[in-house]
C-alpha cells in the first residue's frame, strides 16, 4: 500500500514541476507514474484501461481540489457510441495551491529536487500527448513485469494480457520516449 503523505506530496509537487497545470486526468496519472518510477516510490499504481493507474493519486488530486489548492475546468467532447458523455478535466494550482507547493518544496528540498529533475527528464524526452504518454507508461509497466528484459515483440505480446491494444508504430514511439528518459537502453 502506498504512503498517503508521500502520494499527496508527490502530486502537489508534480503540479509545481509541470508549470502548475495538467491537461486531463490521464496526463496527471501518467506524469505521476513516471515520477514514481524515477523516485522508486510506490504510489499505488496497477494495470488499468489507460495504462498504470493509482487510486491514491486520484484521491490526492480530489482532496487538493476540495481544499481549494486546485482549480478544475471541464471541456465537453460530446457523447461516445454508448451514450456516455465525454469530457476532459484540466487542473491548475490555485493561488493557495501555489503557496502550499512552494512551502512543501522548501520544507522537503531533497524530494522537490528529485521531482523537479525527473519532470525535466520527462519534458526533455518529448512533448507527448496523453495517449502517447499512456502507451509509454503501458510499455514500461510491461517491462517491469518482464524484469526489464524484453524485445518489442515481447512487450507487444504482453500488452493484451493487461487488456491493452497498441500498434507497432505507437510502441516504437513509446520506446523512443523511454530511451530518451534513460529508462531503457538506446536502440
Amino acid at each position: 500500500m502506498a504512503n498517503e503523505l508521500l502520494v499527496r506530496d508527490v502530486v502537489l509537487l508534480a503540479y509545481k514541476a509541470f508549470d502548475g497545470n495538467v491537461r486531463g486526468k490521464t496526463m496527471l496519472q501518467k506524469r505521476v507514474y513516471f515520477l514514481s518510477v524515477f523516485l522508486k516510490a510506490d504510489l499505488g499504481y496497477e494495470a488499468h484501461y489507460y495504462g498504470p493507474y493509482s487510486e491514491e493519486v486520484a484521491t490526492a488530486n480530489a482532496e487538493m481540489k476540495s481544499l481549494g489548492f486546485l482549480s478544475e475546468s471541464v471541456t465537453g467532447w460530446g457523447v461516445d457510441q454508448r451514450g456516455f458523455e465525454m469530457a476532459r478535466y484540466d487542473y491548475s494550482l490555485s493561488e493557495a495551491g501555489v503557496k502550499i507547493a512552494e512551502k512543501k518544496a522548501a520544507s522537503h528540498p531533497e524530494l522537490w529536487q528529485r521531482i523537479f529533475g525527473a519532470a525535466q527528464v520527462i519534458k526533455d524526452a518529448g512533448n507527448l500527448d496523453y495517449m502517447e504518454l499512456s502507451i509509454a507508461a503501458k510499455a514500461y509497466y510491461v517491462l517491469t513485469k518482464l524484469n526489464r528484459k524484453a524485445t518489442l515483440v515481447d512487450i507487444s505480446a504482453m500488452l493484451p494480457k493487461f487488456g491493452w491494444t497498441v500498434s507497432e508504430q505507437e510502441l516504437r514511439k513509446a520506446t523512443s520516449f523511454l530511451a530518451k528518459t534513460n529508462l531503457i537502453p538506446q536502440a
